[in-house]
């Protein structure tokens, strides 16, 4: 996929037969925001469950994301317009940190599609639109059972132990 591709929020990815060759179409949120809420609720039950924070509160971030100029932006995967990932490019998830942005955020995939790899594509999507903004790298924040992931395609640690959750701290130099 090209930056071109990227800024514009249009691109097809093609897989195998481990997803019987579906055809996925990675676009912005804001160009389907009846997604909005499907998306919210992945997050919410994904990694704020256990917390305080509604998943209104989550859904209100998201629309934060619809901006024309493309940053904060949500990437959704949809095939014959079911969503089966998405994943958020944002400012920072570790604000002491200040030259540790922008942040690849919020990666997730239907459990029935994972191993696909369709969260390579959205991690290569978010990537290529980050690039397409003019950013030189790319982090994240990863437990240890997630930071092999990251590192096969091409990420490095830069912090280990971070934060009350020890997560990892990685980045992606873009080109």
């Amino acid at each position: 996929m090209s930056v071109k591709d990227a800024r514009e929020g249009v691109f097809a990815l093609e897989f195998g037969p481990l997803v019987q060759a579906m055809r996925y179409q990675i676009v912005s949120l804001r160009e389907q925001p009846q997604h909005l809420k499907t998306v919210a609720e992945w997050i919410h039950r994904q990694w704020w469950s256990a917390t305080d924070t509604p998943v209104e509160a989550i859904e209100g971030w998201l629309s934060t994301h619809f901006s024309e100029d493309g940053f904060l932006a949500t990437l959704v995967a949809l095939a014959d317009g079911e969503i089966f990932g998405s994943v958020s490019l944002h400012e920072s998830e570790a604000e002491d940190r200040p030259a540790y942005r922008p942040y690849l955020g919020a990666l997730f995939v239907k459990p029935d599609r994972r191993g696909s790899g369709l969260g390579t594509a959205l991690v290569r999507a978010v990537e290529a639109h980050a690039n397409g903004l003019g950013h030189a790298a790319i982090y994240l924040n990863a437990a240890d059972a997630v930071t092999e992931f990251y590192l096969t395609l091409g990420w490095e640690i830069v912090e280990r132990d971070y934060g009350p959750k020890r997560l990892n701290i990685l980045r992606r130099r873009l080109p």
